[in-house]
């Protein structure tokens, strides 16, 4: 994401659908952006979007991804085990309480 020069770029936004009700067999994307009820196949809102915003603006902040793993069984597991948050603690300079406060409402479950 980040170009070594400081520059975030977003890229592949091919994959972007349009929604319906009944849209639990749509899974497309990458694993460790995806809100559990789109790895779990379960019918997904926009709620589903926020998650990903959320975990974007983490790697933003904290200059890595929330949820790791080699496969997608392994960062599904790691979505799944765990509820990130940023702690006030381990802010970095530089970041409103406002800015880690909307991260982490996106990356609620």
């Amino acid at each position: 994401m980040f170009d070594g020069h400081g520059y975030l770029r977003l890229t592949d936004f091919g994959i972007a659908r349009e929604w319906s009700p009944e849209n639990k067999k749509e899974n497309s994307g990458t694993p460790g952006y995806m809100a559990p009820e789109v790895m779990f196949k379960q019918n997904h809102g926009i709620a589903a979007d926020y998650f990903a915003l959320g975990v974007i603006g983490y790697e933003c902040i904290m200059g890595r991804r929330p949820y790791l793993g080699r496969s997608r069984s392994e960062i599904r597991e790691a979505i799944l085990k765990k509820e990130v948050i940023i702690k006030e603690k381990d802010m970095p300079k530089g970041y409103s309480l406002e800015a880690i406060d909307f991260v982490n409402k996106c990356l609620k479950r």
